[in-house]
């Protein structure tokens, strides 16, 4: 989804700028250019104490629905979900994302009705390949839509065809 579907770090990054704020009463701009992630949160404020981080988390993840606008939906690969959803292909959105954040996310673009299910981050114990084959999915027919490329090596060491590994750029 993030960075796929959807372009996320701009809303991401103002989300956990204002988590910081709030939390630490520190101003850190961060760079739109690439994705503020948790490691790069400990990386930047290595003296964070475990209380510090589960708030600035927690906040980002609450306070990210208000930077929803900032995000950009890829027209492209939209058009190609709704021509595979209406020509009775077995559409799923398999993500990293945290439920609340991707829920949020497919309501705001109405996204939801172009997938028959969705899996998202707390639904996948180990990984959400090992998820799909509990399910009874046959990983070597799923055609993936990935915008990274160890994320596409990730999916390819679980089982995904790498010629039905299609690199997604905005």
């Amino acid at each position: 989804m993030d960075n796929t579907l959807i372009k996320t770090d701009k809303a991401n990054n103002l989300a956990y700028s204002e988590a910081i704020n709030l939390v630490l009463g520190v101003k850190y701009g961060i760079d739109h250019s690439e994705r503020f992630t948790r490691d790069k949160l400990k990386i930047v404020f290595p003296n964070l104490t475990e209380t510090q981080f589960r708030e600035i988390v927690a906040h980002k993840e609450q306070c990210f629905v208000s930077y929803i606008k900032e995000t950009e939906l890829n027209h492209n690969l939209f058009i190609l979900l709704k021509s595979l959803h209406y020509e009775g292909c077995h559409t799923i959105l398999l993500t990293n994302s945290r439920s609340e954040r991707a829920i949020n996310l497919c309501n705001y673009y109405d996204l939801t009705k172009y997938f028959v299910r969705r899996f998202f981050y707390e639904d996948c114990i180990d990984n959400k390949y090992t998820l799909l084959k509990s399910m009874g999915y046959d990983l070597q027919n799923v055609v993936l839509y990935e915008n990274e490329e160890y994320s596409s090596l990730e999916a390819n060491a679980n089982g995904i065809n790498i010629e039905k590994i299609i690199k997604v750029e905005f």
